[in-house]
């Protein structure tokens, strides 16, 4: 008798509604539904949905009449405060709301009944979707809780841990959000933006650091700090409207601490509940052929830090839950991308069969995956690859760590055989690894990493050259926010400082640099080049279909562009050598056929491509060729 009280107690405490878009009957305890809503006409017709309500599992469930949809069977969780059921809804079904009741068990038939509604609804058809993410855009990173404060009234929502908005500390929440980022898309559009990455936007109610969002505690629900459900499909929707494109920052492999599913978790669905085991890190054990089978589990199942617990992929209803979640998102919000965060400490038979579960609804849905490595060949093994034993890799891209690593020396130190700008030759000499190297995400910084302008010492030169590099390579390019204005942050005082408020984001910054008049002439000279990068790039076929072909680094200069037939092509030229070089236009001769002219997209200036070219001391040229 004393279970059953506490389930009588529990059950009267905890009459809530459920997190959920629609609103519930007032006599139901049900506090979660997974997923919150369906779609109709996935071609995978099973669907899981996991019950969190006080004395779930002492319950049978049984689904009311509804033409075109069977509950194949439910399970009882090991917790008392977790079920599963299971339904099967054929493709022709009819959108609208299945009334499921709940019944106490025999030996329990004191707990009072229940129903509750699960919605489901059509999916858009083709012509509705969102176009995918591909090379000739221009991402554009945000970290939205500094990038700017369009409504204070939600500073301070109200939350379990009521953490109070503070921009005098570096690790609190400062206020930033996505009314903020909805006042500023006229100013991305200008810089040449037309597709956003948010880091994450759902639930964080942590009691420590929730600003960074990495520790999700609903993954349903949009951080009430940042706006609601309905303002992030209202942005969405107003990006669309614009020829934008909204990227998703997801994180299977923890959640935080304070996730429901965790502080009622049931048996199997996270690694080491019990006890804290952290992660070695140790991404390399993945592929490494020699590697200790201790040190490969411990790098997978490992949690991130302790507040952080480690999700359990293998378990089938984990399994099922991810797939769920991720085609849910897709469809409610109308994204164009996932970035996939710590992709190497995630199961990875499991994220191959997540990548296709996810393709097989979405075909050609652009995934990329955090792979902080250091080489191709281990960036190689996480993707869609030509690699020996990892032929079968269904993710297709990644976030290019090996050439933003390559960029970083190509910016800080001398040119040489092996050195400086040599490095982005010989990192991208190596594409013949991936499947397609277009898929990858690339970058110079972000919200992990030093910023790029302290990366190489503020050195505009150097910066531009960087930048010059990655808006005129292959991939499809992400800019951190503020990369435009040269906003520092140094490595080694923690990631905190890599994350500073973007000055005129808040209506109290004395500075505005979201104007051209609030920026010094060094930060308008930065704007402008990169304005015309991102402009000429943005929706340009060259970067979709053409060639892209690299030079080597012949007197201390390295060149790379591309061509396509009918189409202006395009060559960027970085010195990296301490005096003036003059180069033959014959060496570039592969790229130059069937052009005529150059022009410069950023002076203006025009030549006729023949004799031979001058390359200033440290300086890049970005020409366009004409016919």
């Amino acid at each position: 008798m004393k279970a059953l009280s506490t389930i009588l107690f529990f059950t009267a405490a905890f009459f809530v509604p459920i997190h959920s878009q629609a609103k519930s009957p007032a006599n139901n305890p049900v506090q979660h539904l997974t997923p919150v809503h369906w779609y109709i006409g996935f071609s995978n017709p099973e669907l899981e949905i996991i019950v969190h309500a006080p004395g779930a599992a002492y319950y049978n469930y049984k689904l009311k009449a509804y033409a075109g949809v069977q509950m194949k069977s439910q399970t009882s969780g090991a917790h008392p405060d977790i079920a599963y059921i299971h339904l099967t809804i054929d493709p022709t079904t009819q959108p609208g709301s299945l009334s499921i009741q709940a019944k106490a068990k025999t030996g329990v038939e004191r707990l009072p009944s229940f129903a509750f509604p699960y919605e489901l609804k059509a999916r858009r058809n083709a012509s509705q979707r969102a176009e995918a993410i591909k090379p000739s855009d221009v991402m554009y990173l945000i970290f939205p809780d500094r990038f700017a404060n369009g409504d204070p009234s939600n500073d301070n929502a109200t939350t379990r841990n009521n953490e109070q908005a503070d921009r005098g500390a570096l690790r609190a929440r400062h206020g930033g959000d996505l009314a903020g980022i909805s006042q500023h898309l006229d100013y991305l559009q200008n810089l040449g933006i037309n597709a956003l990455w948010l880091n994450p936007v759902q639930e964080s109610d942590q009691a420590d650091e929730s600003f960074h969002g990495y520790a999700i505690t609903d993954h349903y629900r949009i951080d009430p700090r940042f706006g609601s459900n309905q303002e992030y499909l209202s942005l969405c929707a107003n990006m669309i409207n614009r020829g934008m494109k909204m990227v998703m920052d997801i994180i299977p492999n923890h959640p935080g601490d304070g996730h429901w599913m965790y502080e009622h978790s049931d048996t199997g669905w996270f690694h080491f509940r019990d006890s804290f085991v952290r992660s070695n890190f140790r991404a390399q054990s993945n592929h490494d052929p020699h590697a200790d089978p201790h040190e490969r589990l411990l790098n997978t199942d490992g949690a991130f830090v302790k507040s952080m617990p480690d999700y359990n992929q293998a378990n089938p209803h984990m399994n099922r839950y991810f797939k769920q979640l991720y085609l849910w998102w897709i469809e409610y919000a109308n994204l164009a991308g996932y970035r996939i965060d710590t992709y190497p400490f995630l199961d990875q038979a499991y994220m191959n069969e997540w990548c296709s579960a996810i393709l097989k609804e979405f075909p050609g849905f652009p995934i990329f995956g955090e792979t902080w490595v250091m080489s191709a060949a281990q960036q190689a093994t996480y993707c869609q690859s030509k690699v020996m034993g990892y032929q079968g890799n269904t993710m297709p891209g990644v976030t290019d760590f090996a050439l933003a690593f390559a960029i970083h020396k190509a910016c800080t130190e001398p040119t040489n055989w092996n050195s400086g700008l040599s490095r982005v030759y010989q990192t991208l000499s190596e594409d013949f690894l991936y499947s397609n190297a277009q898929a990858h995400c690339t970058f110079v910084d972000n919200h992990d990493m030093a910023r790029f302008w302290s990366v190489v010492n503020e050195d505009f030169a150097a910066w531009k050259r960087g930048i010059s590099i990655l808006m005129t390579t292959r991939g499809m390019p992400c800019l951190y926010y503020g990369t435009e204005i040269l906003m520092p942050g140094k490595e080694g005082n923690g990631d905190a400082y890599y994350r500073f408020d973007f000055p005129g984001g808040w209506a109290s910054d004395s500075v505005n640099k979201f104007a051209a008049s609030g920026r010094s002439p060094l930060e308008q000279e930065a704007f402008a080049y990169l304005q015309t990068l991102n402009r000429y790039r943005l929706n340009n076929p060259l970067f979709d279909n053409g060639r892209f072909t690299q030079f080597s680094c012949d007197q201390n200069v390295y060149a790379a562009g591309w061509s396509l037939d009918q189409h202006p092509g395009l060559l960027n030229v970085c010195s990296g050598d301490t005096q003036e070089q003059t180069l033959s236009w014959n060496r570039f001769e592969s790229i130059t056929r069937g052009y005529s002219r150059w022009r410069n997209i950023h002076t203006g200036q025009s030549g006729l491509i023949q004799g031979s070219m001058v390359v200033p001391s440290q300086e890049t040229l970005t020409l366009e060729l004409l016919p």
